[in-house]
């Protein structure tokens, strides 16, 4: 008789967002459902470059850091992933995570690290030797970006409002 085995449980998505995504849609960090976000200090870094002045994009940088703020007030172990399902009113069940260690990891020469994109896509590279087990996907709004995320065999999609979808 065949035994039988548990249903095996979905793997959660690890998503590192991209600073303009955030500027685009502050919300965002409430729109991957059971999956788990990642920001990487540079895209905090770009927030804080972008939060003055009246332009829309000012005010979402601006929204998107008090968002942040709400968020690790009521955090215990940062280290751990911050839960977004109160805050989400149950819309997000995943945890949200910010980088909290310096990171290096090997990108083709030529790719300057100390460039905000080639930082992110370090933090990408890093992630999916930590977790190998899980898919870790870029999020970003630059065609650019995930050209260049692409090219370097890492997974990559373009962040809609409402939903994430592949290229």
């Amino acid at each position: 008789m065949p035994r039988k085995t548990a249903p095996k449980k979905p793997t959660t998505k690890i998503f590192v967002l991209d600073t303009n995504v955030l500027m685009h849609d502050p919300t965002a960090l409430y729109r991957f459902e059971e999956h788990d976000l990642f920001i990487p200090i540079m895209t905090l870094e770009e927030l804080d470059d972008h939060k003055k002045g009246m332009s829309e994009i000012a005010r979402n940088a601006r929204q998107v850091s008090r968002m942040l703020d709400e968020l690790l007030a009521f955090a215990e172990d940062i280290d751990d992933g911050i839960s977004l399902r109160e805050a989400s009113n149950k819309l997000a069940t995943g945890k949200l995570f910010l980088q909290t260690e310096a990171i290096s990891a090997e990108l083709p020469a030529g790719l300057p690290t100390s460039k905000a994109d080639n930082a992110i896509l370090t933090v990408v590279v890093h992630l999916q030797k930590k977790h190998p087990e899980r898919p870790v996907i870029l999020v970003s709004k630059d065609i650019n970006m995930r050209i260049k995320a692409r090219s370097l065999g890492l997974a990559a999609e373009d962040y809609f409002n409402d939903k994430v979808l592949e290229d």
